[in-house]
């Protein structure tokens, strides 16, 4: 099973270097193209407190008004995951990936939902992808390896797996 994806310390830190960034103006962080600090903050804090409905609520009033903003895709995406909707989740997922094509923890969060709907040639692909952009990424090797195993590819599985650890 893959593991579960929630907000890395790389997101929140990008997070919070945003929010710093602008901390005297609550202004959005690129003018119009982006939310306000606060928004993210206010996003991160409910997805810390595991308010999985909240968040996703405020996810989507953000991808409203920026969608091509990635992290609240994110958000969304992972917030229905943790409430039991994986198909749903899907949409969003790729599109964080879609927007931030070289972000590896988009990557890996797809992988590991393609893997949680079967889709294993295609969660082999993304989690390769992740590793390819991030090559030391333990949670990617993980998620690699447990595809690999439901592909009946053993060997491959147990060295991915060892690689993460």
């Amino acid at each position: 099973m893959p593991q579960r994806k929630t907000l890395t310390f790389s997101q929140k830190r990008k997070i919070q270097a945003e929010s710093k960034k602008h901390k005297k103006q609550n202004k959005p962080i690129n003018n119009r193209n982006a939310p306000t600090n606060t928004e993210l903050n206010n996003l991160l804090l409910l997805h810390k407190n595991k308010r999985f409905y909240e968040s996703e609520q405020l996810a989507r009033s953000i991808v409203k008004r920026f969608p091509k903003h990635p992290f609240p895709w994110t958000v969304l995406g992972i917030s229905l995951q943790q409430t039991g909707r994986i198909t749903e989740s899907l949409t969003p997922i790729q599109k964080s990936v879609q927007l931030a094509p070289r972000d590896a923890e988009a990557h890996c969060n797809l992988g590991a939902t393609l893997q949680e709907l079967g889709r294993f040639d295609e969660a082999e692909a993304s989690c390769r992808q992740a590793i390819a952009l991030k090559s030391d990424f333990a949670k990617a090797h993980s998620n690699l390896g447990a595809t690999l195993k439901e592909l009946g590819r053993l060997g491959e599985a147990e060295a991915s797996c060892r690689q993460a650890i």
